[in-house]
């Protein structure tokens, strides 16, 4: 199960009517399907591959959100805004999309208040994830935004393990590759997380979440 596939809650019907109306696109690895400012004109879900949304300010500086991975819908929140996308969405790896216009999505939105329904209730998770970041940026030291974001992947993806390389953690939490390498093997001496070629598993939610916890404490002393 993916974490934003609101498809998926939809009755067999529906989402089969949807999927069919659905078109297929292939992209190449690195290919740039929304900048920061474009006007959203599709939306898209992703069959196999990646996608990385991020944005990047004044200086150049990236900031990782989030990586979609194979089920998730992407762009949907945006279908009902006038204004420019607020991020910029590259694929990694090759990646095949499903494709819809915003004009269709608004279509089944009229149609079917289910989808209406199924869609509220992920822009309220995208929305959620967004404060939370910014909270964790603006308010916690480097540790602690590494385990508040590790345990808010780890609610995502249901337990699953966590395929996130470090200079990807780094980029989602404003900490160098370095620092991010010693605060993991922190977090494995003190048995909350195994972190094994690329991938990262959480343990022990409470124990990573009492951790966050005490480096928010600690930071704020220093």
């Amino acid at each position: 199960m993916s974490a934003f596939n609101w498809v998926e809650d939809l009755s067999d019907e529906i989402q089969k009517a949807f999927l069919e109306q659905a078109r297929e696109r292939v992209l190449p690895d690195g290919a740039i399907v929304y900048r920061q400012g474009d006007q959203v004109r599709e939306v898209f879900q992703i069959v196999s591959g990646e996608i990385r949304q991020c944005v990047f300010t004044e200086d150049g500086q990236e900031v990782l959100f989030y990586i979609y991975k194979p089920g998730d819908l992407v762009c949907d929140s945006a279908v009902d805004e006038n204004e420019p996308y607020a991020a910029t969405i590259t694929t990694r790896g090759e990646t095949r999309l499903r494709v819809w216009s915003t004009k269709e999505l608004r279509s089944f939105r009229a149609r079917f208040p289910e989808v209406e329904s199924a869609l509220s209730v992920q822009m309220s998770r995208r929305l959620r994830g967004a404060v939370r970041l910014i909270g964790e940026l603006l308010t916690q030291s480097v540790a602690s935004r590494i385990a508040s974001r590790l345990l808010w992947l780890h609610e995502l993806e249901r337990g699953m393990a966590l395929s996130i390389s470090q200079a990807d953690l780094g980029l989602m939490v404003g900490a160098t590759r370095q620092s991010v390498n010693l605060v993991l093997k922190d977090m494995r001496k003190h048995k909350v997380i195994e972190a094994n070629y690329g991938q990262i598993l959480v343990t022990n939610a409470a124990g990573l979440s009492s951790y966050a916890a005490k480096s928010h404490r600690l930071g704020r002393s220093a």
